[in-house]
């Protein structure tokens, strides 16, 4: 499973997008497997009931939950790492790039109740990533580089501060 180069299994530091992925394959490939073994335990007609029915579905269902909450970690993972590239909205919460801060959320989709704009995740938690073009800056000299929506936004809210427009190249 882990070659002698990877003496700590568990690594340092951030886990990657790929390596949450690569654990959800091999959970997805385990309820596979034990749902294969469990038809193959029941198709056994000299073991006892109790042998035969020892490896209830919901063993195999829980791993296919444990499989699709991996997979929407790496997700929301990567989601966050794209965000923070440099020259994105430094923003840690959502807002609908056209209308500001409109957004619904629910089941883990977001939309926006004026324009009707929708996204396939939540967007109201987590960084913006929209690109930025605000420097916003408060009354005690904290700053933030934030898109446009939020920029008009904090326009509204900054009592003291500064929005200032980041030049483009």
């Amino acid at each position: 499973m882990f070659t002698d180069a990877d003496a700590d299994p568990v690594g340092g530091g951030e886990p990657t997008p790929a390596e949450l992925r690569d654990l959800q394959a091999r959970a997805d490939a385990l309820a596979r497997d034990v749902a294969a073994m469990r038809e193959r335990l029941r198709q056994q007609p000299d073991l006892p009931r109790g042998v035969r029915g020892a490896l209830p579905g919901a063993l195999d269902e829980s791993l296919g939950q444990a499989a699709r909450r991996l997979g929407g970690a790496a997700e929301k993972l990567a989601r966050v790492r794209a965000a923070q590239q440099p020259g994105s909205c430094t923003a840690w919460w959502g807002i609908c790039p056209r209308c500001g801060p409109t957004l619904r959320t629910e089941d883990g989709r977001s939309w926006c109740q004026e324009c009707g704009a929708g996204w396939g995740y939540d967007r109201s938690q987590g960084p913006c990533g929209e690109a930025a073009t605000f420097l916003a800056m408060d009354a005690q000299g904290g700053t933030a580089i934030v898109c446009a929506a939020h920029g008009r936004h904090m326009q509204e809210r900054l009592d003291g501060g500064l929005l200032l427009a980041i030049p483009t190249l």
